[in-house]
């Protein structure tokens, strides 16, 4: 074998070295990013929360132990926060700075479930932005976003509830999320509270939720494709709104008046379909719809805005 020849095989056998250990190199980082045996932390009243955080890795959990922790959370990574099962009532987290969400979420595939969630009086009890998450099971109380989700597609939004925010449940630029078994209330009817509100977000489903005691009910703007089924909008001054929204469903809800004189209002919105949708006890719902709103599938009493701004009744065909 001539000397070039043995070069080029030495060569040829250093190369496939070098492409192994960087194929090794990379399935150990993958192993230890995704790691097949994920730990739980348990964090107990005194310990800090964000320090878990931090130390955690994708995958794993943290479980947090009744008790009161004063903390402003950030969490940039996929992994579960959950309270000690069955301590959900007595784990209070409050913000130690109320010009900063509780948990403030930039990661995907997070879990926030079964905490007591207070004093974000300038911000969100939970921000998201990320997608693939679950909020399940806390309460979220004196917020003024209870849950806050700003571009976040498939976040599972179940069983919680909130109590005296501004915004119980706000979606921002936000797809394809699942509201469902939510119940979200006031003391008392204020301006400007509101209970679920979606804007420029599509192809959300709202199902079985609670809303009462608000100022806006359920609030869509520039909102389409979204389905709106078997909620209950109570005692709110304006029960549901949909503003320059399209091709939404409306279907099986039940909405009991309190202070305006329509059920729904449709103001520029196309293509919408309500159907079963009831005021309680069997009774006809009002809706109310803009001159500019077209070829909408309506029921109940219907009435139409028109262009001098006067409201007159649609007679039944």
């Amino acid at each position: 074998m001539s000397r070039s020849q043995t070069n080029a095989k030495l060569i040829f056998i250093l190369l496939l070295f070098f492409i192994a250990s960087i194929v090794y190199i990379e399935e150990t980082n993958n192993k230890e990013k995704y790691s097949s045996n994920p730990t739980n932390i348990n964090v107990h009243p005194g310990d800090s929360i964000q320090r878990a955080i931090n130390n955690a890795k994708s995958g794993d959990t943290v479980i947090v132990y009744s008790g009161s922790y004063k903390e402003n959370l950030v969490v940039d990574k996929s992994i579960d926060i959950i309270s000690n099962p069955g301590e959900s009532n007595d784990t209070v987290i409050q913000a130690a700075n109320t010009r900063k969400d509780v948990f403030h979420v930039t990661a995907n595939d997070v879990t926030i479930s079964g905490f007591n969630i207070t004093g974000a009086k300038n911000k969100a009890g939970i921000y998201y932005s990320g997608s693939d998450g679950n909020i399940t099971r806390n309460k979220l109380v004196y917020n003024e976003y209870g849950i806050l989700l700003k571009k976040s597609n498939n976040i599972l939004i179940e069983n919680n509830t909130l109590f005296q925010n501004q915004y119980g449940i706000h979606l921002e630029n936000s797809n394809n999320n699942w509201l469902n078994r939510n119940n979200i209330s006031n003391a008392d009817i204020m301006v400007d509270i509101d209970g679920i509100s979606l804007e420029d977000s599509d192809n959300n489903k709202l199902i079985n939720n609670i809303v009462s005691n608000t100022w806006r009910g359920i609030y869509l703007s520039d909102s389409s494709d979204n389905e709106l089924n078997k909620n209950l909008a109570s005692a709110n001054y304006f029960s549901v709104t949909l503003e320059n929204s399209d091709n939404n469903k409306l279907l099986n809800n039940t909405i009991n008046l309190h202070g305006y004189t329509f059920s729904i209002n449709l103001g520029n919105s196309q293509n919408n379909i309500l159907k079963g949708n009831t005021a309680g006890l069997s009774t006809e719902i009002k809706v109310v719809y803009s001159f500019d709103s077209k070829n909408n599938t309506l029921e109940g009493e219907q009435y139409i805005v028109n262009e001098q701004g006067r409201v007159l009744a649609v007679e039944s065909k």
